[in-house]
């Protein structure tokens, strides 16, 4: 289930958190990509069989989370990933 946080910044942050026992995984996407493509879903689903915690999430104005691609610059990702890994693990 896919759920927001908002950052310190104000960008609201679409995220799917799955619990499991750590070392856990997060998912950093890249240029462009989102938490919907295939190496989300891969490692995810290696995350679940071997127990594993795992986050992935879409940068602002990337997938579902808020905002426009074209409004981003990758200190405001860079940024979007810190709060995530802050709040979420």
């Amino acid at each position: 289930m896919t759920t927001f946080l908002t950052s310190p910044q104000g960008r609201h942050i679409a995220y799917h958190q799955t619990q499991g026992k750590g070392p856990g995984v997060v998912f950093l996407g890249g240029f462009r990509s989102d938490m919907s493509g295939s190496k989300a879903q891969a490692l995810q689903a290696w995350a679940e069989a071997t127990g594993r915690a795992f986050l992935r999430f879409d940068y602002s104005g990337h997938g579902q989370s808020h905002g426009a691609f074209v409004d981003g610059a990758i200190s405001d990702w860079r940024d979007d990933a810190a709060a995530v890994i802050d709040v979420l693990t």
